[in-house]
């Protein structure tokens, strides 16, 4: 498959699930959280192609906003700047928020975004890098992949163990490096895999067995 193929199947897997997300909530546009991140930029620029510019409602960071509600909460100004942008998202009228995230930090960031749309969610950082010519992650997983050699090796090694189901796939990394990376993978698994919790109290509850 030539890269232009491979950048056109990328966009019409993006645009389909995102239309379908907006049928199934019945909702007619995407409030997509913008953070000035190569993910974003990309983001935006694969639903936008494939939806139209009107269906996608950039919600990008207002500083005075963040300004007033770190120095009010004694918060991390870039922590209060994702809350802020998550609320904003959630107000945007008829509008699904979606999170720009790509794949390799949704493994190593700890919880998923509460978004019900991850557009880039099954891109690696490698795949945002070759398409956008950038990426990023929480400060950690960056300073994870510097210290790995760089994005391509840790990236490597996650495909390896996630896609290819290699259980060796992080012995290319250096022990204390893999270790981390375990350990990072060990306390998001939670969220992955329950994404809501309900006590089952009843025969059916509101989660999977709803719909059974």
């Amino acid at each position: 498959m030539t890269d232009a193929a491979r950048d056109r199947r990328i966009a019409e897997v993006v645009g389909a699930v995102a239309r379908q997300a907006l049928a199934d909530r019945g909702r007619t546009r995407i409030a997509l959280i913008d953070d000035g991140s190569p993910e974003a930029a990309l983001a935006v620029r694969l639903l936008a192609g494939r939806l139209g510019g009107d269906r996608v409602a950039r919600v990008t960071v207002d500083e005075n906003l963040v300004d007033q509600v770190a120095q009010e909460l004694g918060t991390d100004w870039r922590l209060a700047a994702g809350e802020v942008q998550r609320m904003q998202a959630r107000l945007v009228d008829d509008a699904l928020p979606a999170h720009p995230a790509n794949k390799t930090a949704l493994l190593l960031g700890g919880d998923l975004p509460p978004e019900p749309l991850l557009p880039l969610g099954d891109l690696w950082a490698t795949d945002v890098l070759a398409l956008q010519g950038g990426w990023s992650a929480p400060g950690e997983v960056e300073a994870l992949a510097e210290a790995a050699g760089g994005i391509d090796a840790l990236d490597g090694a996650l495909r390896r163990l996630i896609d290819g189901r290699d259980p060796a796939a992080l012995d290319s990394l250096d022990p204390a490096i893999a270790g981390r990376v375990r350990e990072m993978l060990a306390a998001g698994s939670a969220s992955r895999r329950h994404p809501r919790i309900v006590p089952k109290l009843g025969a059916r509850t509101l989660c999977a067995d709803l719909y059974e």
